[in-house]
């Protein structure tokens, strides 16, 4: 497995490596940092006015942040500014937006673990993303919005990619999911209640990777790696935006990276969840 610095842009093949477990970091793109600097606008505009953003947390009740959060994720994602940035993404490291499609675009915040770690700011177990019911076609982007420590930031656990983990993915619904539990993500403060895809065996650390990037550094990885939250224990709230990317025709004949453990059976649920990168229409699966 490998990590390529500032080199997505350089290397026409690069899906394959990430179907492969390999990693990508890069430090000069242009799209992420703009993108970067519209999270901070929004952040700004959904906390209204506050530009003390890393202190979110001390300044207010739990439950006045949690609604505030709801408000900033509702609206990023649904930004038809942050779509076109995604696009110029793709664009910057030579793909064909005409063969991609992409998930809707996320805001996470993630505050002191002891102030909140449930619902909007849920801290993710170790997971893959297919145990979620997303493709092994998947690439995952993950960027902070400003620079971060070790404990701040998400853990690859590496040494996991071709390795099975017993866990509870067989047993979960996509479906379910979208319909009932991800909609309760504001009435869960003291602890998170609803149901996700979980280890049912002990992870070893051994392996794990914590990239402390700074601000619009962007990482680039399979959503079949085992990845998670670092529970953030420092007295500085989180802020990071992910998207994930899929190539049409390996999603469509089921090409990615290969499936060691994940069980869903109703990952087609999740298709409402993807649009075209060229001109931000909703995917319809296999039968458009």
């Amino acid at each position: 497995m490998n990590l390529y610095i500032n080199q997505l842009n350089k290397k026409a093949d690069f899906k394959e490596r990430v179907y492969a477990g390999d990693i990508f970091l890069d430090t000069a793109l242009q799209a992420p940092a703009e993108l970067c600097a519209f999270a901070r606008q929004s952040i700004t505009a959904a906390f209204d006015g506050e530009t003390d953003h890393k202190a979110l947390h001390t300044k207010m009740p739990v439950t006045e942040f949690i609604r505030l959060v709801t408000r900033l994720k509702g609206q990023f994602t649904n930004c038809l500014d942050v779509k076109e940035m995604i696009r110029r993404f793709a664009l910057e490291i030579g793909i064909d937006p005409n063969e991609y499609l992409f998930d809707v675009p996320r805001l996470r915040v993630v505050p002191n673990y002891e102030y909140l770690h449930a619902g909007v700011s849920y801290a993710y177990k170790p997971h893959r993303d297919t145990w979620y019911g997303s493709s092994q076609a998947q690439i995952n982007t993950w960027m902070p919005v400003y620079t971060i420590e070790p404990g701040q930031t998400m853990m690859i656990n590496a040494g996991y990619f071709a390795e099975p983990v017993k866990n509870s993915s067989v047993d979960w619904s996509l479906n379910e999911w979208i319909n009932v539990q991800r909609p309760l993500a504001g009435s869960n403060v003291t602890e998170e209640v609803r149901v996700h895809p979980l280890p049912l065996e002990e992870i070893s650390t051994a392996s794990e990777l914590r990239i402390a990037g700074n601000a619009g550094e962007m990482l680039t990885f399979s959503g079949a790696h085992l990845h998670g939250t670092v529970a953030n224990h420092t007295n500085e709230t989180r802020f990071s935006v992910d998207f994930r990317l899929l190539h049409i025709a390996d999603l469509l004949s089921g090409r990615g990276a290969v499936n060691v453990d994940s069980g869903v059976k109703d990952s087609e649920a999740g298709y409402k969840d993807l649009f075209h990168l060229n001109d931000f229409s909703s995917f319809q699966g296999v039968n458009q």
